[in-house]
């Protein structure tokens, strides 16, 4: 483990509500820079690579109405994480620095791994009562092909949904099978965006 990991593990310390945290610190010591408002009840987490962050990410985050949105910067198992471990930490303060004047907490624990980190294997461990999620709709339709799904869905409260590549009429399907295996899960469908087209990955190759 290299420095910028160790610097994003120790900072993750704080968010003492977290899996893996050391529990020496607590969030009330955050500065407003990683934690715009105390998380206590809820939280809607907002996970991806953000490799690079970019205007589709930030309108995603506009269009939910919760108030504690928990940005998670991770590598996607899904994809081939073009991140590098040296310089992680330098990314993350770039990112934080970007959002300083937004509703829009980070959190950067994730970031000091060098392995994929599925959802599955962290969220059902939050220590917070109410867990939700904000998507878009490509990941929304393969969420049955994450890792363990069922134990990621049953701990979720609600899931919010943003447009991106499918047309609303195919979402009531995916929406029933979600549904047979958390009765309880919430589901809103959140408005269209004019950034739905942006794609980090093709970001990356230009």
């Amino acid at each position: 483990m290299n420095d910028q990991q160790k610097k994003c593990i120790e900072l993750a310390n704080y968010f003492e509500f977290m899996p893996g945290s050391d529990h020496t610190h607590n969030q009330s010591e955050l500065p407003h820079l990683f934690l715009k408002l105390p998380i206590k009840e809820s939280v809607t987490f907002f996970g991806g690579s953000f490799n690079p962050f970019h205007q589709g990410h930030r309108a995603c985050l506009d269009l939910c109405p919760e108030k504690n949105i928990l940005i998670v910067p991770d590598c996607n198992p899904f994809k081939n994480n073009e991140r590098s471990s040296e310089d992680v930490y330098n990314e993350f303060m770039a990112l934080a620095e970007k959002l300083k004047d937004t509703p829009y907490s980070l959190y950067p624990g994730f970031l000091g791994l060098s392995r994929p980190n599925p959802t599955s294997s962290w969220l059902p461990l939050v220590e917070i009562n109410e867990k939700n999620f904000l998507m878009g709709d490509d990941s929304y339709m393969s969420l049955l092909n994450w890792k363990n799904p069922e134990i990621l869905l049953k701990s979720l409260t609600k899931l919010y949904i943003v447009p991106r590549n499918f047309h609303s009429s195919e979402y009531s399907h995916q929406e029933k099978l979600l549904k047979s295996i958390n009765p309880n899960l919430e589901f809103y469908y959140l408005g269209e965006h004019p950034y739905q087209s942006i794609s980090s990955t093709k970001m990356r190759k230009i």
